[in-house]
């Protein structure tokens, strides 16, 4: 089976993956990033999401109707704003998951 990739953020921050052959979602409000999320669930062929880090914690909801399960990978990526460390911690917390310690901390 072939999964699809998708991307999810503001328009200018997810225009240019259009042309790596990635399905975009260009979202505007909240509501309308948890409805894209439900429909990419209930599709079951993406393996893996990436969403822009600005719109991360305003999705919480529906991520986490994803957690746990194996597809899709869901990746935080910088906006064209630059980075909120929402990715950084959401890797941290898979790492975690995997080795049994946050071997990426600083601390």
């Amino acid at each position: 089976m072939d999964y699809k990739i998708a991307i999810l953020g503001n328009h200018d921050a997810i225009l240019g993956f259009r042309a790596l052959g990635l399905e975009t979602h260009d979202i505007a409000t909240q509501e309308q990033g948890l409805e894209v999320l439900k429909k990419i669930r209930e599709a079951e062929d993406y393996g893996i999401i990436f969403i822009t880090e600005d719109w991360t914690p305003k999705l919480e909801k529906e991520l986490l109707k994803l957690e746990g399960r194996a597809l899709p990978a869901i990746i935080s990526i910088p906006s064209q704003e630059g980075t909120t460390g929402e990715g950084l911690k959401n890797i941290s917390k898979i790492v975690e998951q995997a080795v049994g310690s946050d071997i990426l901390s600083n601390e």
